[in-house]
């Protein structure tokens, strides 16, 4: 099956090419159950693209470039308790001992601090106090977000599982997610606010691990992801 897209420039994450997330998610939702999706070059904005399905593996191309590709597996991945009352503390980049090289893009889709909700997901994450390593937000759903059926459209859910492992592994550093799993289990009602966390699991060299899930306003488990980023030249990543 061969499905003809556009990334409008609202789903941008770097300020010329599209949020990671969003895009893994625009090639999961074609597959079922979990997806690993990776990403090869940067996902262009406002440019004519093609996803291509064949037997449980997607690919997004771009002409004949490879942009991505997916393909449906099984996430072995625990999820940590959130603490209750959930106190949060500063924010991750700021963080003591952290690298300070390079700043969150302003304008992106999901995090970003220029945004207006809900044009922008504006899922903030702080540090959480007595969790060392994670990191948590309130999300404000809105009927925006939402498909036919009144539930977060799962492309949104794979964008909003994406910036927050950012924030756990990785804040202050100049890195790009290069592969996310990610696995829905239930609908999340665009209405009323979830819980969004992310925590490190560790690394080396140039490469970043987290886990990132998404909680529904009555505690329960919405989905579950986990990412891979890894660390660039910052001048990559320059508007």
């Amino acid at each position: 099956m061969i499905t003809n897209i556009t990334i409008d420039a609202r789903y941008k994450g770097p300020p010329k090419s599209a949020n990671g997330g969003y895009s893994c998610g625009v090639m999961a939702m074609h597959l079922d159950g979990a997806v690993e999706a990776s990403l090869k070059v940067p996902p262009p904005l406002e440019t004519a693209l093609i996803v291509d399905v064949v037997s449980g593996k997607a690919r997004l191309l771009d002409g004949e470039q490879l942009v991505g590709s997916a393909f449906e597996t099984t996430l072995d991945l625990d999820v940590p308790c959130v603490p209750s009352p959930l106190v949060m503390a500063g924010d991750p980049v700021d963080a003591p001992g952290r690298p300070k090289t390079f700043a969150p893009f302003g304008t992106c889709f999901v995090c970003g601090q220029n945004r207006d909700h809900p044009d922008g997901l504006c899922i903030h994450t702080k540090l959480v106090d007595g969790k060392p390593g994670m990191v948590a937000a309130q999300w404000r759903l809105d009927r925006d977000y939402a498909d036919t059926k009144g539930a977060v459209r799962p492309e949104i859910l794979w964008s909003a599982l994406d910036c927050p492992g950012y924030y756990a592994c990785a804040p202050g550093e100049p890195a790009l997610l290069a592969r996310l799993t990610a696995e829905i289990f239930a609908p999340l009602p665009a209405s009323g606010a979830a819980t969004v966390i992310g925590w490190d699991m560790g690394g080396s060299g140039r490469k970043r691990t987290c886990g990132t899930a998404v909680f529904s306003a009555d505690g329960s488990l919405v989905a579950k992801a986990k990412g891979l980023w890894v660390v660039v030249d910052a001048e990559r990543l320059k508007a």
